[in-house]
């Protein structure tokens, strides 16, 4: 497990071009928020920028390349024999993949403590929370990557998937500025409830049970998917 941690850090830690590739969407929309709104959706935006770096890696990077081991046989071959279980398998893979983020999350978490002067207690919970969704979004790849195995199919859905989590869903936005009727709903979603519980460390929200039980029960649900079917499991 720790060989392939390794394997996939080094792998897509090499190149500097695909690191700075691999930032510019969540950065631009940071940049985007805060100049159209006069600096005034900054910490929000700040949150955005964690949930998609954090969101992406599992629902995006690692679902393409459990579809993507199946065409490379012999490197899959070797994977499927390793004794380690597929669930086991498929977090150090994660792990490894998540690497890269790791500066940008803690750049992103530094922003937001100066501006919001948090204690390290409130650091603590949003390295906590990040880490819970992290560990959704990688049931959600584990899942994918099995049930749709083309790795076309799931870049397609996988981007739209990550797309209406993190760029309509209120993400990067305060879920406030959606009407009142929606926003019970739009909370449900495991992004949006890791989002409002991150701003409830620094703000008054009323709603952060809600939250809680939605992005755990997201997890625990996924979980037992991906518990269930594993990497290698066919159909």
């Amino acid at each position: 497990m720790i060989s392939v941690i390794e394997y996939y850090a080094r792998a897509l830690t090499k190149s500097k071009a695909s690191l700075i590739s691999f930032a510019v969407r969540p950065l631009s929309f940071i940049f985007l928020l805060t100049v159209v709104s006069g600096g005034k959706l900054f910490p929000t935006a700040l949150i955005g920028g964690m949930i998609s770096f954090v969101a992406g890696v599992g629902i995006a990077d690692l679902a393409i390349e459990i579809a993507g081991m199946k065409t490379r046989s012999k490197f899959y071959d070797i994977l499927s024999t390793l004794p380690v279980h597929p669930l086991k398998l498929g977090l150090g893979i994660s792990i490894g993949m998540s690497i890269p983020a790791l500066p940008y999350l803690v750049s992103l978490i530094v922003a937001l403590t100066y501006v919001r002067g948090l204690s390290l207690l409130r650091i603590a919970q949003i390295v906590f929370l990040l880490a819970f969704l992290w560990l959704w979004s990688v049931f959600v790849g584990l899942y994918v990557g099995v049930k749709l195995r083309e790795p076309i199919v799931i870049m397609r859905v996988s981007n739209i998937t990550l797309t209406a989590l993190t760029v309509f869903a209120p993400v990067y936005y305060p879920i406030e500025v959606l009407p009142s009727f929606v926003q019970r709903a739009v909370l449900l979603l495991p992004t949006v409830s890791c989002a409002y519980l991150i701003r409830s460390l620094y703000e008054p929200l009323s709603e952060w049970k809600t939250a809680l039980a939605s992005l755990t029960l997201w997890t625990l649900f996924f979980g037992v998917l991906a518990f269930r079917d594993g990497i290698f499991k066919e159909e």
